[in-house]
Parts: C-alpha cells; sequence; structure tokens
C-alpha cells in the first residue's frame, strides 16, 4: 500500500514536472525574442563650421550608452556602435561604470565632420536639420534596439548647450528619435537559398539626434538684397533723364545688369550645384526682367524722339515710373509668400 502510494506521489510529480517544463518551451522564446534595450543620450557642446555647398558640419558632443546585459549580447559594448553620416577627428577615452540598479554605463567625448543632404529651395528662407545617425555594425534590430535616455520627468536626456551659437542660424529645436533602418542586402552573412528577399535584409536599429536650425535673415539682407536694391534703383533712374542722353541711360542700365549678374554668381558659389531653382534664383531673375525692361524701354524711347515724337517718350516714361517700382514689390511678395517666408 505505501509503496503504490509512493508510486502515484512519483508520478504526479512527473507530470506537474513536465507541464512546467512544457510552459517554460513555449515562454522562453518569447522572452529570448525580445532585443536588448540600450538608452542613448547626448550633449552638445558646440556645433559649428556649416558648409552648405560641401553638405555638412563640425559637431563636439558627449555620448553616452546606458543597458542591462542579457543574452544572448551579454558581452555587447559601444565600441560597435558607428556614425552613419561622418566621421571622428578626436575622442576622449571611454569611462565604462556598471550603476546601482545593475546596469552598465558608458560615456565618451565625440569630435568629428558630420553631413547632411541639405534642401535649398527655400534659400534664403529656409531651415535645415543637422542628423547625427548611431548604427551598431554588428547587432541587428531583433537583438540589439536603441531608445532615448530619459531624465526624471520622461524628457530625452538629449541636450544642446544653451551658450551654443551657429552664426548666421537661430538653433529651433533638437530631438531624438530612433527608427528600423534597412538594408536590402544580407552582406553576405546569410547563405540559406530558400530564404526570402525580407528576410535576407538586414535589419539595425538606428538612432538619430536631429538639430533643426532656421537661417536668419538679416546677414543675407546686408550681403545680397540691400546691394540688389541699390542696383535695381540704378536702372530706375534712367525714367528720370532726358532721353537726350540715350547714351548715359544704355550705359547705366548695361551696368546695372551686369552688377546684378555678378552678384548672383557670388551668391551661387556659396551654394552646391542643385538641379532646381531656389528663391534667391527667383529673385535674381525678377530683377534681370525688371533691368531688361528698362534698357528695352530706354532703346523705345530713344527711337520715338528721333522720329520727332515727344509726347510718346514721355508718357512711356510716366507709365514706368510707376509699373517699375509696382512689378518689383508685386513679385517679391509672390516670390515670398509662395517660399513661406515669415518676417
Amino acid at each position: 500500500m505505501k509503496s503504490f502510494f509512493s508510486r502515484g506521489v512519483s508520478l504526479k510529480f512527473q507530470t506537474i514536472l513536465i507541464f512546467s517544463l512544457f510552459r517554460l518551451l513555449l515562454v522562453a522564446p518569447e522572452v529570448f525574442s525580445e532585443p536588448m534595450k540600450v538608452e542613448v543620450g547626448m550633449y552638445v557642446l558646440d556645433v559649428s563650421k556649416i558648409d552648405i555647398k560641401d553638405n555638412q558640419f563640425f559637431a563636439d558632443f558627449y555620448l553616452w550608452f546606458k543597458w542591462v546585459p542579457r543574452e544572448p549580447i551579454a558581452s555587447w559594448s559601444p565600441e560597435s556602435v558607428e556614425f552613419m553620416n561622418g566621421s571622428v577627428d578626436s575622442s576622449w577615452e571611454p569611462i565604462r561604470k556598471q550603476l546601482s540598479d545593475g546596469s552598465s554605463h558608458w560615456i565618451r567625448r565625440f569630435r568629428g565632420t558630420f553631413r547632411s543632404r541639405f534642401n535649398l529651395q527655400s534659400y534664403p528662407f529656409d531651415t535645415q536639420t543637422l542628423p547625427i545617425l548611431l548604427e551598431d555594425n554588428d547587432q541587428e534590430a531583433q537583438n540589439l534596439e536603441f531608445s532615448p535616455n530619459l531624465l526624471g520627468n520622461s524628457r530625452p536626456n538629449c541636450q544642446i548647450e544653451t551658450s551654443v551659437q551657429v552664426p548666421g542660424w537661430k538653433i529651433k529645436t533638437a530631438e531624438p528619435t530612433v527608427d528600423l533602418h534597412v538594408y536590402e542586402t544580407d552582406f553576405g552573412e546569410k547563405p540559406e537559398k530558400t530564404l526570402s528577399d525580407e528576410l535576407r535584409n538586414g535589419k539595425y536599429s538606428r538612432f538619430s539626434f536631429m538639430i533643426n536650425l532656421e537661417r536668419l535673415f538679416v546677414p543675407h539682407l546686408i550681403k545680397f538684397v540691400i546691394p540688389l536694391l541699390v542696383i535695381a534703383g540704378m536702372a530706375y533712374m534712367v525714367f528720370f533723364i532726358n532721353e537726350k542722353e540715350f547714351g548715359a541711360q544704355c550705359g547705366i542700365c548695361i551696368t546695372s545688369l551686369l552688377s546684378a549678374v555678378a552678384l548672383h554668381s557670388s551668391q551661387a558659389n556659396a551654394l552646391p550645384a542643385v538641379g532646381y531653382l531656389v528663391v534667391a534664383d527667383k529673385i535674381f531673375i525678377l530683377f534681370y526682367i525688371l533691368i531688361f525692361s528698362a534698357l528695352f524701354q530706354t532703346v523705345v524711347v530713344d527711337w520715338y524722339a528721333k522720329l520727332g515724337d515727344k509726347d510718346f517718350p514721355a508718357k512711356l516714361d510716366k507709365i514706368f515710373r510707376i509699373c517699375y517700382p509696382l512689378v518689383l514689390l508685386l513679385g517679391s511678395f509672390i516670390i515670398f509668400v509662395s517660399s513661406g517666408f515669415q518676417p
């Protein structure tokens, strides 16, 4: 009887053990399928040397990572993280600590040159974004996932020092983002021929710190707009010069036109070669049309004056004295509004 009871207990224990192991096998894939979470923080000390023509900028910043090591990548280190849009010119020795909550902490200072694809369609009323992009060069998103390090109030711990000033620009916002970056290749690491293209694609967690800038209009106003208005004003003066001074009128118009071309060329040399018109180009085209119209009007007036008609040249001068500034104002307004300019 005792032996039978012992066998019953043993059988019951074995059943419970098998059931527990079965549940563990079901749960284990879900547990280990979760990627290791790595928090990323950044503190920018300086942003400078924004080169619109070469699409690059300089940044000096602290970068840190915080994570709880776990299998299957418990030995992971931030040394495997790389910058996807730039190169490091210099860096300090990293400092690694074990925090009281059991997490690992790694911090390092970097100084480097980074690239950005600047959109210049609204130039000189444009806003630009300076990105700093990070990815791990080994672990895919199924094993490792980045997330912004948070302060106590749940605000991302990614900031720019308040004293940072970028000449010619105003810093609007700075924000971190995390997304999944897909490479349409397996980098030759998945030899299985039966895998679909989607499974072959490399998927990596990408951390991005975006610094949003707004161009200051005053420097551009001083360098280009005021000289351009002076040039247009020179051409406007021909409507007040006697039609007998044809040589002086033509000389003023041609000088104004050549000056506008030289100023336009100077401005274009500061920009990269793009396949579209920027707002500044549209403004210069407007001034070209106005200055050329002044030259054309001068030729027409001289022609009628030589025919002995004095009334029509006088009327044409009066018409252009009014229409010239009106077209300038209306055309500039349309260009500014269409570009989204907000003074």
